[in-house]
This record gives structure tokens, sequence and C-alpha cells, in this order.
């Protein structure tokens, strides 16, 4: 059974209207043989349409996108990862050697990798004390992303053309002080 395309139109308009979720896929769907011409009937809509005000869980993520709060508050001050990771080291008496440790641990905390809850708290005096702003702001998450629909390649035909290589493990080292500041202590 096959929908009038205009009375779908009006009915994705009505939604549009009512800020409703549009579904345009389930739209075309419906309108089975004639969805080629409900198509772009759509996309005419949608082009002339009134764009809708963005949802503020929308906005939180789109915000979220943008570089870090800890990014943020090192280069507002002008200062460089090995400038802040020099104040973990001397703050936190971290032998110099494990200094390479200290910056990827930096690193993965600017990137949002680490928990911040789970780093010393010398690490954020440190920190703060350079950047002049306090942990909370600095170490604030990013917003949920909004649900979306999955989407899948249409081609599923795709076939893994390389061979997959083994690599023997490598035995991890155990934890020591840098990995205690940055990922809290370990467990017994």
């Amino acid at each position: 059974m096959t929908v009038d395309p205009e009375a779908l139109l009006d009915e994705l308009a009505r939604r549009h209207a009512r800020g409703e979720p549009l579904d345009v896929e389930g739209t075309l769907e419906r309108a089975g043989d004639r969805a080629d011409e409900l198509a772009p009937l759509i996309e005419a809509f949608l082009a002339r349409a009134p764009r809708r005000a963005a949802s503020p869980r929308a906005l939180a993520f789109v915000r979220s996108l943008d570089e870090p709060p800890l990014v943020r508050a090192r280069v507002a001050k002008a200062v460089r990862v090995d400038d802040v990771v020099d104040a973990i080291v001397e703050a936190c008496e971290i032998r110099l050697d494990a200094r390479a440790k200290v910056r990827r641990y930096y690193q993965q905390l600017e990137a949002g990798i680490l928990d911040p809850s789970r780093v010393a708290e010398s690490v954020w005096d440190a920190i703060t004390g350079l950047l002049g702003r306090s942990r909370a702001l600095l170490s604030a998450p990013p917003g949920p992303a909004p649900a979306a629909a999955p989407m899948y390649r249409a081609d599923a035909s795709m076939v893994l053309q390389e061979r997959l290589v083994t690599v023997p493990a490598v035995e991890p080292e155990p934890p020591d002080e840098v990995d205690a500041l940055f990922l809290g202590e370990p467990e017994d």
C-alpha cells in the first residue's frame, strides 16, 4: 500500500512545525513505490523551511567538540605542554628520567582520555597554580552526545584484504609513582 506523497509531505511539515523529529527515512519508506516522487518534495521543503533553534543538549554537545577546557586554559595563558610537565615534575618531586611518562599522562589528561577524578591532588595543585584556573573548570566533563540513528555502509560485501599479524605480548612494567599520580593508587 502506498500513500499519497502530498499527504506525507503535509504530515512532515506539521511535525516540523510542532518541533518533532522528522523521520525522513521512515516517511520515504511509507511512500513505498512513490518514494522517488516524494524525496525531491521533502528536499525542497527542508531547503525553504525555517531553521529550528538548537536544543540545549545539542548545543552542549557541539561545545564539547571544542578544545577541552585544560587545553583552552593552557593556550590562553600561552603556556607550553613542557612548562606544565616541568611544573608537575617539580611540584611532585618526580625523578627526571620519568618526565616523558609524566608528559604522556598529562597529554592524555588534557585530551580527556584520563579520568580527572583519579589524578592526585598534588598534580592538580601544580596545574591549577600554573594555569590560574580551578580544578572544577579545568576538568569539566563534556556534555553527553545527543542520540542519533545508526548509520551503515550500503555495500556490506567489503572484504578485508590484509593479513592479520600477531605480535607477542610485552610484559607491562609494574606501576610506579607516576602511574599512581595519574591513575590513582593501585588496588591490592
